[in-house]
């Protein structure tokens, strides 16, 4: 016997039943053809899929200070902190995407890695960017104070009289 053809099963329907199956089926379906489709869609709905076990540490949400490189260990509790914010954003979170962002940090002083990172956990950013001074922060620095004339500082310059000028002034001659 055919495998396909092995089981053969006999449904008995009500007239609802048979007046459903006639009003849902496509035209040239016969009653068993629709029948056979409704086991095939109940099979794959509760067809369970095979689970991938997934040995990638950085596949979850929290990650331990343990997985951070030596090198960057002064800014592991950060890291550890801005994960999950990536994690939720459904950004890719592998070892491979670890070590890209692990290299980018350490293009970056370190003041800029912490900078960098509570921008990053602060703005709810999936990635790593480098923290640049604002234009008008540098614009700021750049105009100087005004400076005030203050006599207390400055001593305070000679008269004409203490000159000998006070008689050229009025006219006088000095001779």
């Amino acid at each position: 016997m055919d495998t396909k053809k092995d089981i053969k099963v006999s449904v008995f329907l009500d007239k609802e039943m048979a007046s459903f199956i006639d009003e849902n089926k496509t035209y040239g379906m016969r009653r068993s053809d629709y029948m056979r489709g409704l086991v095939w869609e109940k099979m794959k709905r509760k067809k369970v899929k095979p689970s991938q076990t997934n040995n990638d540490p950085f596949a979850y949400p929290v990650i331990s200070e343990n997985l951070i490189p030596d090198d960057l260990k002064q800014h592991a509790q950060l890291i550890c902190e801005w994960w999950p914010v990536r994690h939720k954003k459904k950004a890719t979170c592998s070892t491979k995407v670890a070590e890209r962002i692990f290299d980018k940090l350490r293009t970056f002083t370190p003041k800029d890695r912490k900078k960098a990172l509570e921008g990053a956990i602060a703005g709810g950013w999936m990635n790593i960017y480098e923290i640049k001074e604002s234009k008008f922060a540098k614009d700021e620095q750049i105009v100087p104070k005004p400076k005030y004339f203050k006599a207390s500082e400055n001593p305070m310059p000679p008269t004409l009289k203490e000159l000998g000028l006070d008689k050229a002034m009025n006219g006088e001659n000095n001779g």
